[in-house]
């Protein structure tokens, strides 16, 4: 379900900042801060950028990292974390595999995160 989707059906009008932090978000492939979104975001204003991914958080449709003591986000969408170089701070997605989260039986709407960090081909030369 598109975020667009999501929006209509809990009520919410797809205005034009919602529209232009969803389009950031896709054009940005990644993990991104609110600060660095903001920036590419034209013509809207910081705050309304930051109720925007408050308000796609809250209905699932970013995930939201806290790397460090900054949070970070991106697109909802298949399963995944994040590896992070520690010199640089590049970092990379990859597939989250474990299914292992059905077999709780005394809870629901689990979520979990886990991000590692290493130093990139770049930084370990």
């Amino acid at each position: 379900m598109s975020i667009s989707e999501i929006l209509s059906k809990q009520g919410c009008r797809i205005t034009k900042p919602r529209r232009a932090v969803l389009e950031a978000l896709k054009k940005h492939q990644g993990i991104i801060s609110a600060q660095k979104l903001a920036k590419k975001v034209r013509d809207i204003d910081r705050a309304s950028v930051y109720r925007a991914l408050n308000l796609f958080a809250e209905l699932g449709a970013v995930n939201v990292e806290i790397i460090g003591k900054e949070k970070l986000y991106c697109l909802a969408g298949h399963p995944h974390h994040h590896i992070i170089c520690r010199r640089c701070g590049y970092i990379e997605d990859f597939p989250c595999t474990n299914l292992e989260f059905k077999k709780f039986k005394n809870f629901i709407d689990i979520e979990h995160r886990l991000t590692l960090t290493g130093l990139c081909r770049k930084c370990s030369k």
